[in-house]
C-alpha cells in the first residue's frame, strides 16, 4: 500500500538511555572535534519472503534512520508499509521502528525514505579525566554477565595482561583496544575468518576472529572486566560506490565506552585495525561519517513485545510468523534470512569549491 506521509522529526535525546545521565552525551559533544559532515536521501526497504498464504499473523519490527549522537533526521516518508502500521519509540534500545502486522498473502515490505545528516567525530584519548565515575549510573554498560559479551577468565586475562601496571582509564582503552585487534580479525582483513556468526566474545577468542558484532563483543567483554562502561551500536555503512544502485548494505556495528570528562567516545575496531597496527591509535575515538545509525544494545525486548526471548541479534529488523520468530542469520547451507534489506541512497552533501 502506498502512502505519502510526511512523519515530523522528533526531538529524540542524541544517546541517552535510561541509565545514562545526559551529561555524558554533551561531554562528548564538547570533546569531539568534527573531521566532516555528509547528508543522504535513503530510500530503505525491508522486505519479509516467503511468507507462507496460510499464515494468520505476520509482525514486522523495522528500524529507521532516528536522531542519535553524529546523526540527524531532517525529514523522513513511509513509501509503502502494511495497512495500520505505527512509528513506535523502542526503550530498550532508543531505536524508532515502524511496526506492522499483517497475514499470508499480503505483502510484508516497509519501505522508507529518510534525509540524514551525519557527523564525523575525532575524540582526543589523551585528555578528559581520571577521575572516578559513579559506577551506579552505568548498571547495564558495565554488566559483565551479558550473553554473548560475557566476562568470562579467558576475555579477563586477556584485559588484565593487556592492563598490568596502568590505572588510567584512557591509556586501559587504548591497550584494550590493541589487545583485541591483536587477538581476533575482521573477515575483510583475513578472508579465513567466519563472515557471519552470533557476535560472541568467546566465539572471537576461540575463531580468532570473525564479524564486526565477534570484534565489538570481545572488547565490550574486556572493557567491562576492566570496570570501563561500554556498549554497541548498529546500523549500516554507506558506501560511495554504490551510490544510486540499490543494493543490500548488510549491518555494520561499532561500540562506545565511556571516560569521564570524554563521555561516551566511539570507536569502530575494524576501522581502526584495517591497516599497519602502528595506525591504530589515529583511528581510536573516531567515527567516519559514512553509515547510518538505527539502534543501541542487544538483549532487546521489543514494543509492542516479541513473543520470542530477549533479541541478541537483529541485522535489519525483526519478523514472526504466527508467533514463530524468523531467524535473521543465514542458514547452516547458506540460505539467506527471509528477512532481508535493500538501500538506495544519493547523498547531498554540498560540494565545498576549491580555493
Amino acid at each position: 500500500m502506498l502512502h505519502s506521509v510526511l512523519l515530523c522529526v522528533l526531538a529524540l535525546s542524541t544517546a541517552a538511555t535510561p541509565s545514562t545521565p545526559q551529561a555524558s552525551t554533551d561531554s562528548a559533544a564538547a570533546a569531539a572535534r568534527i573531521v566532516e559532515t555528509r547528508t543522504y536521501k535513503i530510500r530503505q526497504t525491508v522486505t519479509l519472503s516467503d511468507v507462507p498464504a496460510t499464515a494468520k499473523e505476520v509482525k514486522l519490527w523495522v528500524p529507521i534512520p532516528a536522531d542519535a549522537a553524529w546523526q540527524r533526521v531532517i525529514d523522513r516518508r513511509v513509501v509503502e508499509a502494511p495497512k495500520g502500521w505505527r512509528l513506535v519509540h523502542q526503550p530498550a534500545s532508543n531505536a524508532e521502528m515502524i511496526v506492522a502486522t499483517s497475514k499470508g498473502g499480503e505483502p510484508a515490505r516497509v519501505v522508507v525514505e529518510t534525509t540524514v545528516v551525519r557527523e564525523s567525530p575525532a575524540i582526543d584519548l589523551s585528555k578528559g579525566s581520571a577521575e572516578e565515575f559513579q559506577a551506579a549510573l552505568f548498571p547495564d554498560e558495565l554488566r559483565s554477565d551479558a550473553p554473548l559479551m560475557f566476562a568470562d577468565d579467558q576475555v579477563t586475562e586477556l584485559a588484565k595482561k593487556a592492563c598490568a601496571g596502568e590505572s588510567d582509564p584512557r591509556r586501559k582503552v587504548v591497550r584494550i583496544l590493541d589487545a583485541v585487534a591483536d587477538a581476533a580479525d575482521h573477515y575483510s582483513k583475513d578472508p579465513k575468518k567466519p563472515n557471519c556468526g552470533r557476535g560472541s566474545a568467546q566465539d572471537c577468542l576461540t575463531q580468532g576472529g570473525g564479524c564486526c558484532t565477534d570484534l565489538h563483543s570481545l572488547f565490550i567483554a574486556a572493557a567491562r572486566s576492566q570496570g570501563i562502561p561500554a556498549r554497541i551500536q548498529f546500523g549500516y555503512r554507506v558506501k560511495p560506490d554504490k551510490e544510486g544502485q540499490e543494493y543490500d548494505p548488510s549491518y555494520r556495528c561499532w561500540v562506545e565506552f565511556y571516560l569521564t570528562g570524554l563521555g561516551w567516545v566511539p570507536t569502530d575496531v575494524v576501522v581502526a585495525d584495517a591497516g599497519e597496527p602502528a595506525a591504530r591509535v589515529a583511528n581510536y575515538g573516531t567515527l567516519d561519517a559514512r553509515r547510518v545509525w538505527l539502534w543501541q544494545g542487544r538483549g532487546l525486548e521489543l514494543e509492542p513485545r516479541q513473543a520470542s526471548k530477549p533479541i541478541e541479534t537483529m541485522s535489519c529488523g525483526w519478523a514472526e510468523i504466527d508467533g514463530v520468530a524468523v531467524d535473521v542469520l543465514p542458514a547452516k547451507d547458506g540460505t539467506p534470512s527471509k528477512l532481508g534489506r535493500t538501500i538506495k541512497f544519493q547523498e547531498l552533501t554540498p560540494k565545498v569549491a576549491a580555493k
